[in-house]
């Protein structure tokens, strides 16, 4: 399961901005990212400083973080609350000491995670009585949960797997954001574990390697980057005045060899918003399920941000200080030592939500500032369901409902149910019980959900909701079109989008690879983040591009319009499962892939 990566803890090999963010800001500061001066410098004049030594860890998602007080009972196919309130209470007649008692009180109090599962609170003791404040509980992954819990509550958990209604009794587990300077790396690194190894080329760059880093990074020169080609004779796709967009090269056309605005890992999201610019009707609605959106950016486009919703149940994890509410504001994911549980590092604020959504299109198109949009001018709804110490299974699943229009006990309904669900989350384990009972009732209420793959470099069969039958679910891409070597991968993989390698500096431009969106003003304003969390929300932005031209195609065919339009990658270029292959939106030149906004017929 999830463990520290030596080889992406190993700084010395990266080629990043200082800091993840540093450099950005100083560009913001000194004003390089309003106007034309900076759309006209080169990545190297307006990021001048790298020091390929210092980089943040790519975040890992540690394997025996639950909620000690809260459990998820899924119920067999016919059965209800009530059925099984019903079996409980006749026990309890029958029985001589108290335990059916809790267990009907619980069953009487219980939450509904769908229309099969509940979530049941646990009798607690000591620093979990306050089930909104408790701590997460660490369970050794070997073992069974209950074994963690205190004797009374285990004795419910017990009781209820042996009642006849009961499919199952699973833990409500803690879920990570699925990319770089996350709370879950720190936590890992205190639970310990030994590396994946990375082999057929699911590794970090040899020395000899082509755009591998190195230190001190290369400077750019005159000539072309290793891999580079002369520019076509054709026009280059044309970037938007955003000044950041040059950076985008995860928007790029896709070409074999790398030309102005082509890269061989481009996506043709630079073609497609070129032929759609100046029709920016509102476009379909897109939910990010994260850690909720900064307020008062720059490059946000306010009038396409849509109610949210904050779903975080413990104020522990919220840091808001109000619980349940309709601000899905980000206040930040950092957290004090001992915060999460006993020996928990202190970690900085991600603005995971954010970047993610940023990714997705929640900027402002072509207005001269920041970065710019991929597709079409999508609304986004927010949605909280990450804070510090990361993000409980049945706030998750709340938050799944309400995005997809489902009614969530005690909280108003979404008057803008989403088309696509983005989650860049995930936690060890395969897909629970709970957890697909509420993507099956969210896909037949017509959402399509898409979901990062996870960073473990690992088979995506292991960590949901990237298991999860009827999902999306995206693995990473450098600029290479190559599988990352931190991304997930195998026959659970749908599709493949970019993410990023820090360790790569493949277009020679003295930056790393990753993929630059918004974060907080706090932190500079915009950032480069590796991991598959940025590469689900280009997914997420295909699909809206498809949904805006035929409003009508269900999920499925949105699906299939995206594989079909897929450039297959070769064995070299995905040695262990990619799906379809590298995700396209528009037809790459001499026609190798037609456009992805075409639905298959």
């Amino acid at each position: 399961m999830p463990r520290p990566d030596r080889n992406l803890s190993d700084r010395r090999r990266r080629i990043v901005v200082r800091g993840g963010v540093g450099i950005l800001a100083a560009a913001v500061a000194a004003g390089l990212s309003g106007g034309e001066a900076m759309a006209q410098q080169s990545p190297s004049q307006a990021f001048p400083a790298i020091d390929p030594r210092v980089a943040p860890p790519l975040a890992q998602n540690p394997p025996r973080l639950i909620d000690p007080t809260r459990v998820l009972v899924t119920l067999k196919q016919g059965e209800s609350r009530e059925s099984l309130r019903q079996e409980a209470a006749r026990r309890q007649l029958e029985s001589s000491d108290g335990t059916m008692a809790a267990v009907v009180a619980a069953i009487e109090a219980a939450s509904a995670a769908s229309d099969r599962s509940l979530v049941l609170d646990l009798p607690a003791s000591g620093r979990e009585q306050d089930g909104r404040t408790a701590a997460p509980g660490v369970v050794q992954s070997q073992d069974d949960f209950a074994a963690s819990l205190a004797p009374e509550a285990a004795r419910l958990v017990g009781t209820l797997r042996q009642m006849p209604q009961v499919e199952a009794v699973e833990p409500n587990r803690m879920f990570f954001a699925n990319q770089g300077s996350a709370t879950a790396d720190s936590i890992n690194a205190i639970l310990g574990g030994g590396a994946p190894p990375r082999v057929d080329g699911l590794r970090a760059p040899a020395q000899g390697d082509p755009g591998a880093a190195s230190a001190p990074a290369p400077v750019p020169g005159p000539g072309p980057a290793p891999w580079r080609a002369a520019p076509q004779a054709d026009a280059a796709p044309a970037v938007s005045d955003d000044p950041f967009a040059v950076l985008q090269w995860h928007l790029f056309d896709h070409s074999l060899v790398a030309a102005a605005n082509r890269v061989p890992g481009g996506t043709g999201f630079l073609t497609y918003r070129a032929n759609h610019r100046g029709t920016n009707a509102a476009g379909p609605v897109v939910a990010i399920i994260d850690t909720g959106l900064v307020t008062g950016h720059e490059d946000v486009a306010t009038t396409r941000v849509l109610a949210g919703y904050d779903f975080i149940s413990l104020d522990l994890v919220a840091n808001d200080g109000d619980g349940r509410d309709a601000d899905p504001a980000d206040p930040g994911d950092g957290s004090d030592a001992d915060l999460c549980f006993s020996g928990s590092p202190a970690t900085e604020s991600t603005w995971h939500g954010s970047h993610v959504a940023g990714i997705a299109g929640v900027v402002e198109a072509d207005n001269r500032l920041g970065i710019g949009l991929p597709g079409v001018a999508v609304r986004i709804v927010p949605i909280r369901a990450l804070g510090r110490c990361g993000g409980l299974e049945s706030d998750i699943i709340d938050a799944m409902r309400w995005a997809a229009g489902l009614p969530v006990p005690g909280v108003p309904a979404n008057p803008n149910p989403a088309r696509v669900i983005n989650m860049s989350l995930g936690g060890p384990g395969a897909c629970a019980r709970a957890y697909q009972a509420a993507v099956d009732e969210v896909l037949a209420a017509g959402a399509i959900v898409v979901v990062a793959a996870g960073n473990e470099a690992q088979d995506a069969r292991g960590v949901s909701p990237a298991s999860c039958n009827g999902v999306i679910t995206v693995a990473a891409s450098d600029m290479r079109g190559f599988i990352t070597p931190y991304s997930n991968f195998g026959p659970r993989i749908d599709i493949l989008a970019p993410g990023g390698d820090v360790d790569r500096d493949d277009d020679g431009n003295g930056l790393a690879d990753g993929i630059v969106s918004i974060v907080s003003t706090q932190a500079g304003g915009y950032g480069l983040k590796p991991g598959t969390s940025m590469a689900a929300p280009l997914v997420a932005a295909a699909a809206a591009a498809l949904l805006a031209e035929r409003p009508q195609m269900t999920g499925e065919e949105v699906r299939q319009a995206l594989m079909t339009t897929a450039l297959a990658r070769s064995s070299t270029e995905c040695p262990r499962g990619c799906g379809a292959g590298l995700l396209q939106v528009s037809a790459p030149p001499g026609g190798v892939a037609t456009s992805s906004v075409r639905p298959a017929r």
